[in-house]
């Protein structure tokens, strides 16, 4: 399996491979790594904005795949899951504490202007920044099922069936756990007006 392309190596390969990183086979996280390092740059650039953070936050999930292999159970999510659940999760930390340490940092320090697709800049507005910093505020108020589809959605702006498809789930299940997400964001964000 190791040498052979990994592009089109199925979820049980992928499981297997994790198998023997658990068991400390520097080969099988060799494939492991090169097959995911040049996507998690891609993903974590878009992200953080820089170069130089997107190559440390590969390096961090890549320590992590290695250092917490034994956490993996493909019974429940694919290696591509996991995996970009780390990465994704590094990044909403590392922004987190990021804007913790400057309170003058604005939402495009954290969002560049550039991060927007095409087809939503036309659709800007002023709101749109307000309420992506009032989901990212009360974030961790959600169960993780719950938080990672608004993540994905609503700061990535990644297209519902992406997420599906990315986390293994149906999209009706991507629908409703927006749904009641959205609902529990805005009793949070009213008990905090009152």
């Amino acid at each position: 399996m190791v040498g052979s392309n990994s592009q089109s190596f199925t979820r049980q390969e992928w499981t297997e491979l994790m198998s023997r990183v658990k068991d400390r086979d520097k080969e099988a996280f060799a494939t492991i790594f090169s097959h995911f390092a040049p996507r998690l740059k891609q993903f974590t650039y878009k992200h953080m904005g820089q170069e130089q953070i997107a190559l440390e936050m590969v390096q961090e999930t890549m320590t992590i795949v290695w250092q917490k292999a034994h956490l993996f159970d493909g019974s429940k999510s694919s290696l591509s899951t996991w995996v970009y659940t780390v990465a994704r999760n590094l990044c909403f930390d590392s922004l987190r504490k990021h804007k913790g340490r400057a309170s003058h940092i604005s939402t495009e320090d954290i969002w560049p202007a550039d991060y927007c697709p095409p087809d939503l800049v036309e659709h800007y507005a002023p709101e749109h920044e307000m309420l992506k910093e009032q989901v990212v505020k009360y974030l961790d108020k959600l169960p993780e099922a719950q938080r990672t589809v608004v993540q994905a959605v609503y700061l990535e702006e990644l297209p519902q069936q992406q997420v599906a498809d990315m986390l293994n789930i149906p999209l009706g299940t991507v629908k409703s756990r927006l749904r009641l997400a959205v609902e529990k964001l805005r009793v949070s964000i009213e008990a905090d007006q009152l």
